[in-house]
């Protein structure tokens, strides 16, 4: 039941509720929501970060995601019912929030989808081509820029994801408990971070002992040292090639292994795209379920 609710039944009670007490005014508070991509998608990884000694600066970072839902312990449910197109690597971009909450606790969820129809561009840096090319191809990621290796060159990337994944049962990576709570009278600021390192890891279901890598992606450039969806889809887990065509190595002369954990990914396009389902946090580090879209 909804304040709006309550103030009716509070009122079709009447005397009994002057009386009891038992319907006074429920404290309210307002949720804000922002979208981050942090250092990562705004200043890139330097190259110490990376086990292969690349560095990686992207130039667009575009996010697909919306449905923001708030679910209160009783299980009254607010969404916001919208979905948004932005680029996360121009700074923090504020979304649509809920006003009027019950104050207490809620669970968070939201939708990483690709820009349907009714997908709106509210920060101004996406373009209506992008727009287009990322619904046509089921994108819900589009990144673009250039890593670089010393004494191997520069390359460019673009490259597009197609995650369609519900968020949900967040854990608030402030204090690490469920959700957010809605403070009486006031604003609970609120985050989704994305964390884009997650692109480049090279094991599937954990965040421990993940390393980050890139020799992989290079190795599948094109004769323009542009590397793409349909150069990832052919570099394959079971043989990874290096940029001479052989053996991808690491720089002991180890063969480069990407563990997939229980998930069956063939391809290092598919790897990626399944690494990337839950880099969408909760004010920071706050790991989400993940509850396939349908």
């Amino acid at each position: 039941m909804n304040n709006r609710q309550r103030r009716m039944a509070c009122a079709g009670l009447g005397v009994w509720v002057l009386a009891t007490g038992a319907c006074a005014p429920v404290a309210e508070g307002d949720v804000r929501v922002t979208l981050s991509g942090g250092d990562g998608t705004q200043r890139g990884y330097p190259s110490h970060l990376f086990q292969d000694g690349w560095s990686v600066q992207f130039d667009k970072y575009l996010v697909s995601l919306g449905h923001f839902t708030l679910t209160s312990e009783s299980g009254e449910r607010r969404t916001v019912d919208e979905q948004v197109l932005v680029d996360v690597q121009k700074g923090d971009i504020p979304l649509p929030g809920l006003r009027g909450l019950p104050a207490g606790r809620w669970s968070v969820g939201f939708q990483v989808a690709p820009p349907g129809e009714g997908t709106t561009l509210p920060d101004g840096h996406v373009s209506a081509e992008d727009a287009a090319m990322m619904r046509e191809r089921g994108y819900s990621y589009w990144v673009e820029g250039v890593a670089v290796k010393a004494h191997v060159g520069v390359y460019t990337f673009r490259m597009g994801f197609p995650v369609k994944a519900h968020m949900v049962d967040c854990i608030n990576g402030v204090d690490g408990t469920q959700g957010i709570v809605v403070p009486e009278n006031s604003v609970a600021q609120t985050e989704i971070t994305i964390h884009a390192e997650h692109m480049f890891y090279d094991r599937l279901g954990t965040h421990r002992g993940v390393q980050l890598r890139f020799d992989a992606f290079a190795a599948t450039a094109d004769a323009q040292g542009v590397i793409t969806p349909d150069g990832l889809s052919a570099q394959n887990l079971l043989d990874l090639r290096g940029l001479d065509g052989g053996e991808l190595k690491d720089a002991e002369g180890k063969p480069v292994i990407y563990e997939p954990g229980a998930h069956t990914v063939r391809t290092l396009q598919e790897f990626v795209t399944q690494s990337i389902v839950d880099q969408a946090h909760l004010n920071g580090g706050g790991v989400c379920g993940v509850s396939q879209a349908g």
